[in-house]
């Protein structure tokens, strides 16, 4: 299955570029496409549980457990970045193949998806603190009702 996260003029001006093409090609052409797809819903899935790691490691009461808690938690983190690293480079290797043998840009919801991997997970962690941040401000008696936006570019 593949999921589509393009535009609906982005789609048509694809299915326009291929849809002329010989069986043989066509059939090349969706297997780069899917390489990629399946290489990006695979890194997807260690970066969700990255940020389901990162909720639950982000609780300080978790600082007051054994140290060996906070060394287990270390370590399960450099497991699940280690798997990104990996998958990164599949992403980029399938990524790329797209690029120069087609001439197409994969996007992820209207990102350049090497772009959003590039700053994905320091994208993450920033809006994980803002989670944090608000439900401070609420505990306290205070609501803010606007986070403010964040601008990609800006992250390193």
């Amino acid at each position: 299955a593949v999921v589509s996260t393009q535009s609906t003029g982005a789609q048509i001006d694809m299915t326009i570029k291929y849809c002329s093409l010989e069986p043989a090609r066509l059939r090349r052409v969706a297997e780069l496409w899917e390489g990629a797809c399946a290489a990006i819903v695979a890194r997807e899935k260690h970066i969700l549980e990255l940020e389901f790691f990162e909720q639950e490691s982000s609780d300080p009461k978790r600082l007051f457990e054994r140290q060996a808690g906070r060394l287990k938690e270390e370590k399960q983190r450099s497991v699940l970045h280690r798997r990104i690293k990996k998958m990164n480079k599949v992403v980029t290797s399938q990524v790329q193949k797209v690029r120069e043998r087609l001439g197409d840009v994969v996007t992820y919801q209207g990102r350049d998806y090497l772009d959003k991997m590039s700053r994905d997970t320091t994208e993450m962690l920033y809006w994980l603190q803002q989670e944090r941040r608000q439900l401070a401000l609420e505990r306290g008696g205070m609501v803010m009702i606007d986070l403010p936006p964040i601008d990609p570019s800006s992250i390193v």
